[in-house]
């Protein structure tokens, strides 16, 4: 159940944080370059929290679990 729970916590995160570096790129059309835009977007808490989320995404998919009978 607890992997469940953290895995729907840090797919939440994900979609969260790219959606606001997707918001980002509109400085596109206000004269900035890729450069700067990219820059921007990997100092900003956003991009600290989307690779948190993807590390725990990956942990709690990769890694087996201690695996229990069912009758247990």
């Amino acid at each position: 159940m607890m992997r469940i729970f953290l895995f729907l916590i840090s797919y939440g995160l994900i979609v969260v944080t790219v959606t606001h570096m997707i918001f980002y790129f509109n400085y596109l059309s206000l004269g900035y370059s890729w450069q700067r835009i990219l820059l921007f977007i990997i100092q900003t808490p956003d991009f600290t929290l989307f690779v948190m989320a993807v590390i725990l995404l990956a942990i709690t998919v990769f890694f087996q679990a201690p695996s229990r009978t069912p009758f247990f």
